[in-house]
């Protein structure tokens, strides 16, 4: 998707948030937000429902939550989205920039992305979130993730965004002895037009 395209679904998506919230549309809002301090105890504990929900699908273990529980602090170069419908949680998702590698720091990385209420939307409301994210980031030229092959929802998703595979991992977690799939996936953005 180019960065144009994200802009104006972006727009249209609050065009009708707006309406909803006038009453000319009557449906639920689904707000998306940024996590804040105080919200680390909820957001860990809606990863480890999906975690226990889905762990075929996550390379996260619930061991891995409960002893490094994630943070929701966010700076220039990391943010962590809520989707929510009033105090129901919806869907999460990260993205952070790469850090440690001078040669990297164009890229930044979505990850932990979780939708428990699927088909309604919510992963694409948060991607396009998250894509808009990453091209405000100064100097963020490429977004990237990983995705177990087999969750063929998400797979969907990823590729209807404009990411694009560059590479696969066989064996790169497994749970309960078998090994799962992952793909690297990509995509470019620029700074906003």
């Amino acid at each position: 998707m180019t960065p144009k395209r994200a802009q104006r679904e972006t727009r249209a998506f609050w065009a009708l948030r707006s309406a909803r919230l006038s009453g000319v549309v009557d449906e639920p809002v689904v707000q998306i937000r940024s996590l804040e301090p105080g919200d680390e105890v909820a957001y860990n504990t809606y990863l480890l429902e999906g975690v226990r929900r889905h762990p075929h699908f996550l390379r996260i273990s619930v061991e891995d939550i409960e002893r490094s529980p994630f943070s929701t602090q966010g700076n220039v170069d990391r943010v962590t989205l809520l989707a929510a419908e009033g105090e129901q949680w919806l869907g999460v998702g990260s993205l952070e920039r790469e850090l440690g590698r001078s040669k990297r720091r164009h890229i930044a990385w979505v990850m932990r992305m979780l939708v428990l209420s699927p088909g309604r939307g919510i992963g694409r409301l948060l991607l396009r979130e998250l894509q808009l994210r990453g091209q405000a980031m100064p100097g963020v030229e490429k977004l990237n993730l990983t995705v177990v092959l087999e969750n063929e929802a998400a797979c969907h998703l990823y590729r209807s965004q404009g990411f694009v595979e560059f590479s696969r991992e066989v064996d790169a977690f497994r749970y309960q002895g078998l090994g799962s799939t992952e793909l690297s996936m990509s995509c470019r953005c620029g700074p906003l037009a």
